[in-house]
């Protein structure tokens, strides 16, 4: 038999203040509109707690209740798991005020109630905790082992509520990772190189620090998102991340789509350190130290630190560190360019049957040559190739006598001008530093860990997310490999998975969508950040397995996050409230407990870059 003692191992009563029971069970709502969708469980719970003042100090949302249920025994002892979504106060003679009475009757009340709050009378006042059931079992076997069980058990109305301790938070939420990612952690520090935590668990603050971990090769192969307002701290978060991932796994890599030209600055330690190969590539050629330093964005807390300007220094002097992206790579076109531009002329003639029957067979004389040169759709196009389908396009219009000063005719001939400027490119004297987009596909697959595309014009970096995305895919299901996992990162997603329907929008968010889709099988990750998602590929954002939320202050994003993750409204109202660098962290896979929302502070990226790169000045002779 489990005593109540011994219980105390896995719950607190915080001090003896806590006396706590459940007093209703109500089924959940079954319809919602577009603002409050999302609903994790079919029920709802209220638990009354007796009131004491510095309780209301101590509970927290997010903190959960266990109460025992209906399959519990003497020696088995089985508790269903709720999490605290809104925690009030409320006072019995402030509550039978009505507004009907005389005003200053009213005041009089309240005035005389405010005295109340500082005694701790149950007679007088109760807090209630509405709570939102996580669909887990806690369960405490006759030898005092716990475990937990996925899925709902009805509790048991007017038993007692045991908060459970940061202990068994811990073990919930940490323990699996540990042993998966093989990690032995004594103690817990913010020290990036020393622990691969993601920051603290805010639950029990004023009782020791609770980390909260995540398995990162699940992270990256099934994908996440990062969501918050401007100021929530993604790039925060996002290079906190990153470079745990860079220093806690033994091989995976990244690829990060920087449109903000921020991330080498918040990532400087790791791409001053020798020890890890990692790679700038910019759109515009910079000559020198200068020009390279004002390149980049710098956080508010860092834009007039000067004591950067050496790292930068010896990031630019560092060899084939910084490169920068052959120009016509960018604009050059790939043999599905091609065919997306026929489809366009196929829909602007629709009501042409001979252009239509044209068109048709310039797109089976471009397959034949597609097999014929045994090349991949995505591949960028040679010039001798296009110069040949140049030539049979224009015999194809002039057999059917397409108009020759029709956009389809027009088309045709500008193909030859596009072979002379592909030619030309080719032909420009060899720069070490220089990069094209098949060279990027080569680096990312050989021994580069680290890869920034700090490009801020959007149509050419939009233009290389679709090609490496298809290319990094295409080599993968062609090689059928599932190592090294390489995780992209597309910070700004609003550029990148857009809603769209025609043009390069539409051909972006397709590829992402589609590197989302399939990348997993083959060990490619997506990360996705945005301060909105209202207007976000839903395809694409229901593939993230794991998802941090900060502040989205819109009822609309905040309705997305709901209906796309079931992440109850009710959790979510949290988040309110948060401030830079605090998240709301679930997971269906990455966590030591799945899909079970847990609040956390993550830790300051840009003061543990501060930390290190002091660190090494002080180190240096």
């Amino acid at each position: 038999m489990i005593t109540e003692e011994a219980m105390r191992k896995y719950f607190t009563d915080l001090d003896g203040k806590l006396k706590a029971r459940l007093s209703h069970v109500l089924l959940a709502r079954t319809s919602y509109d577009r603002s409050t969708q999302g609903v994790s469980s079919k029920y709802s719970c209220i638990v009354k707690i007796q009131y004491h003042k510095q309780l209301m100090a101590e509970l927290e949302e997010g903190m959960l209740f266990a109460v025992e249920n209906f399959r519990s025994k003497e020696d088995n002892r089985r508790f269903t798991l709720m999490e605290i979504s809104r925690v009030y106060p409320e006072h019995y003679g402030l509550k039978g005020l009505s507004d009907s009475s005389f005003y200053p009757l009213q005041f009089e009340v309240i005035e005389q109630s405010r005295a109340d709050w500082e005694f701790n009378d149950p007679n007088t006042m109760i807090i209630h905790a509405y709570c939102i059931p996580v669909n887990y079992e806690l369960i405490i076997d006759s030898k005092g082992e716990i475990s937990f069980k996925k899925g709902f058990v009805y509790p048991i109305v007017a038993e007692k509520a045991y908060i459970v301790n940061k202990e068994i938070i811990d073990h919930m939420y940490n323990d699996k990772v540990r042993q998966r990612m093989n990690w032995n952690i004594t103690r817990t520090t913010s020290h990036s190189e020393k622990d691969p935590r993601l920051g603290i668990i805010k639950m029990f603050e004023g009782q020791g620090e609770i980390p909260i971990y995540v398995d990162f090769d699940r992270l990256v192969r099934y994908h996440f998102g990062i969501f918050a307002f401007t100021g929530g701290g993604k790039s925060n978060l996002m290079s906190n991340l990153l470079r745990r991932l860079i220093k806690h796994t033994k091989d995976t890599k990244i690829v990060i789509f920087d449109i903000s030209n921020e991330y080498v600055c918040l990532l400087l330690d790791l791409f001053s350190d020798p020890g890890i190969n990692a790679t700038v590539v910019l759109d515009e050629e910079v000559t020198n130290k200068d020009q390279f330093y004002t390149s980049f964005a710098k956080p508010r807390s860092l834009e007039d630190e000067e004591w950067l300007r050496p790292t930068f220094d010896k990031v630019w002097e560092m060899k084939d560190r910084v490169r920068f992206l052959q120009p016509d790579e960018a604009g050059r076109p790939t043999y599905q360019s091609l065919i997306r531009d026929l489809e366009l002329l196929r829909r602007d003639n629709s009501e042409k049957p001979t252009n239509l029957r044209a068109i048709q067979e310039v797109m089976d004389a471009l397959n034949r040559l597609i097999l014929e040169n045994k090349v991949s759709t995505n591949a960028a196009v040679s010039p001798q190739i296009l110069l040949e389908f140049a030539e049979q396009a224009l015999q194809i219009f002039q057999e059917y006598k397409v108009w020759n000063r029709s956009a389809l005719f027009t088309w045709a001939e500008t193909l030859p001008r596009v072979a002379s400027r592909i030619e030309a490119a080719e032909e420009v004297p060899f720069d070490p530093r220089k990069i094209t987009a098949k060279e990027l596909l080569d680096l990312i697959e050989g021994d580069t860990r680290l890869v920034c595309l700090s490009i801020s014009d959007p149509v050419i970096l939009k233009k290389l997310a679709t090609e490496l995305t298809y290319q990094a895919l295409y080599r993968r299901k062609k090689q059928f490999k599932t190592t090294p996992q390489v995780l992209f990162v597309f910070d700004e997603a609003q550029e990148f998975i857009p809603n769209a329907s025609s043009g390069i929008n539409q051909d972006v968010s397709r590829a992402v969508e589609m590197l989302l889709r399939q990348g997993r099988k083959y060990g490619l990750g997506g990360c996705i950040a945005t301060q909105r998602l209202a207007y976000l590929n839903t395809n694409a954002l229901q593939q993230l397995h794991t998802y941090f939320v900060g502040t989205l202050p819109r009822p609309y994003d905040r309705g997305v996050v709901s209906e796309q993750f079931m992440i109850d409204i009710g959790i979510l109202e949290k988040t309110l409230e948060f401030g830079p660098g605090e998240w709301l962290l679930s997971s269906y896979i990455a966590t030591g407990i799945e899909n079970v929302p847990i609040f956390i502070k993550a830790d300051d990226s840009e003061k543990e870059l501060e930390r290190i790169l002091s660190q090494r000045k002080n180190k240096t002779p």
